[in-house]
């Protein structure tokens, strides 16, 4: 039997992180590495509850936490992912989905003073840029720092240092993370109909039950389709 790892709705709302997880998670190979990882971590039964996760895992030897957060990273390091989609990872490997929300593109640091950790006039703060950022996510993100950085100076009642933190602030991105439009478009369609064949459907039988929303204009648009994404899995 198939496995598939289930990527909660609420996900579908922003398509190009939809994208990015199933390039992932749908990979023959990384689904290889969760089955074995699944045995070796005595996961039986998917969990809904993270502290029932946490507890399991702990359950032998407290030990065992490190040593399960090295198998996420050497399964992440070894599909050439960053620390974004360490999260992503585990609930693959020991949830009933993904939910919404663990995957971030572009996300927003505090890096505490190791000296004197709960001085947070001494915390620095990075905004940590990925293969898959884009303008917009970064934008977000540098709006967030922004309102940090006020919400700590108009405890300290000064407006001017307020104005002068955020006033020079900037950024520029490199190259443009820039996947086909349509590819992210049809994304959460093209995954449905990969698993659908996967399962044993035939490409007709899977373009005869598509709504007409999302259907193509005959049964070789789901066979390109499928096709395509099967390529990008490699």
């Amino acid at each position: 039997m198939e496995t598939k790892i289930e990527i909660n709705k609420e996900v579908e709302n922003n398509k190009r992180h939809y994208y990015d997880i199933t390039l992932l998670v749908d990979r023959p190979d990384f689904i290889e590495w969760i089955v074995e990882l699944r045995k070796k971590w005595k996961i039986n039964k998917l969990f809904e509850d993270y502290h029932e996760f946490y507890s399991h895992i702990w359950k032998i030897s407290n030990k065992n936490w490190g040593l399960f957060k090295k198998d996420i990273e050497k399964v992440r390091q070894s599909f050439g992912r960053l620390p974004n989609f360490d999260e992503v990872i585990m609930y693959a490997l020991a949830f009933n989905e993904i939910p919404d929300g663990i995957y971030k593109s572009c996300y927003l640091e505090t890096i505490e003073d190791p000296a004197d950790p709960n001085n947070d006039e001494k915390y620095k703060y990075a905004i940590i840029v990925t293969p898959n950022t884009i303008k917009d996510d970064l934008a977000v993100v540098l709006k967030e720092f922004k309102q940090k950085v006020k919400k700590g100076l108009i405890q300290k009642k000064s407006k001017k240092v307020m104005d002068e933190a955020v006033v020079n602030y900037e950024f520029e991105l490199g190259p443009n993370y820039a996947p086909p439009p349509n590819k992210i478009a049809n994304i959460v369609r093209d995954r449905k109909w990969y698993w659908l064949q996967k399962k044993g459907d035939s490409y007709r039988q899977i373009w005869e039950k598509t709504e007409r929303k999302d259907k193509t204009f005959d049964k070789d648009g789901v066979t390109k389709a499928i096709k395509a994404l099967k390529k990008r899995l490699t």
